[in-house]
């Protein structure tokens, strides 16, 4: 463990220098625009990586931000399309730190919050990145955003999108495909964008429910029951869901979809018992059919974001792993249930055999990351056998 600011569980430490003094200058300025102010900053008297910094909001509640700052341009770059903002992973030599591992810091304790960001210093633009998709920094690869999704912030001061990950160069490749979710805002919106990262990474939201919970703080309409709004059950239920599964962080990630899955399939006519299975690594259900056969269902959130024509995307691979681990054989289930609240705001599901699920690239024993929700997926298990 590296110490940084008297935190001790921070892993790893990068040499940067005062060229970064832009990047961090921003994040300051931002934490006054939202009205607060900054109580420590351990860069430039530290000139490492990632940077700490406390601040007090004006209600005089304070924030620990453990920072990875990495750094946005608007240049244009031959055979790239014009419209993109890029950032690099980069702090250091990114030659010798792309061969070693390169772990994020994360407060075991939740009291800070570990923020990925990308700042541009000359548009006064912030961009947030899911902290548990970088889980593992894939330094020395670049990332982007759009024109249009700086149209959103500049018009709303917070926006939310999400994107397919373009497969990245280097050994790395494998694990860093995949959704993510990106929220942008203006430096007034710094504090509520800490306030929101630290739920979101606490609950362990999967791309799908952080945009939404992300809207939802762009709105304005977070307060101490917006868990209760967002996944359409009230406050004991979602304690009880929590309470009963085997870990709490793979649990709250998916156990609402889970638990609107197990009440739709208990009503399905052609199931004659339904068991969620409480165990890692396993699908969520086993399903016993009234024909006879056992089945087992693996429960999804569909992503907001749809295909240009309307079908909806869903990510079907698993969290904690990294590379080819991340991605399913196709014996691991036989059915994928993908759930559509995300998309239409109810809680419905679209289901489709795991056998007809489209192979990943790399490897045809294994299941896409990414499968397009179109009209060959059923809206329930018994339209599902009416295929065979």
């Amino acid at each position: 463990m590296t110490g940084l600011a008297g935190r001790s569980y921070v892993p790893k430490l990068y040499r940067v220098n005062t060229k970064r003094q832009p990047v961090i200058d921003l994040l300051r300025c931002a934490v006054d625009e939202a009205g607060g102010r900054v109580v420590s900053c351990s860069f430039p008297e530290e000139k490492v990586a990632p940077m700490f910094l406390g601040a007090e909001d004006g209600d005089g509640h304070r924030y620990g931000l453990l920072l990875y700052p990495f750094t946005t341009t608007r240049r244009l770059i031959r055979n790239r399309p014009h419209a993109e903002h890029r950032f690099q992973f980069r702090f250091g030599d990114p030659t010798h730190h792309r061969l070693e591992a390169n772990p994020l810091g994360r407060d075991p304790a939740g009291v800070d919050v570990t923020l990925v960001l990308a700042v541009d210093p000359e548009r006064e633009l912030i961009v947030g990145l899911d902290p548990t998709v970088y889980a593992e920094l894939p330094i020395g690869i670049s990332g982007y955003y759009r024109d249009e999704h700086e149209a959103g912030v500049l018009a709303h001061g917070w926006s939310a999108w999400a994107k397919e990950k373009e497969k990245p160069r280097g050994d790395v490749a494998g694990g860093w495909d995949g959704l993510e979710s990106m929220v942008g805002m203006k430096p007034g919106r710094f504090l509520d964008y800490a306030r929101f990262e630290a739920l979101a990474t606490s609950l362990g939201l999967d791309t799908a429910l952080r945009i939404s919970l992300a809207e939802r703080f762009g709105a304005g309409q977070v307060d101490r029951h917006v868990l209760e709004r967002l996944f359409g059950i009230d406050a004991a239920t979602i304690l009880d869901i929590v309470e009963s599964n085997f870990r709490l962080g793979v649990a709250v990630r998916g156990s609402v979809a889970e638990h609107h899955l197990g009440r739709l399939l208990a009503s399905d006519p052609s199931i004659a018992a339904v068991r969620p299975i409480d165990a890692d690594g396993q699908p969520d259900f086993r399903v016993t059919l009234r024909a006879g056969p056992v089945v087992t269902v693996e429960c999804k959130n569909a992503l907001r974001e749809t295909y240009k024509d309307g079908d909806a995307k869903v990510e079907t691979q698993k969290t904690r792993d990294s590379g080819a681990g991340r991605k399913y054989s196709f014996d691991a289930f036989d059915i994928l249930a993908a759930c559509m609240f995300s998309v239409t705001g109810r809680w419905t599901f679209r289901f489709k055999w795991a056998r007809d699920l489209v192979p990943w690239p790399q490897d045809p024993t294994r299941i896409g990351p990414i499968q397009r929700v179109d009209s060959t997926w059923q809206s329930s298990i018994d339209a599902l056998l009416d295929e065979q």
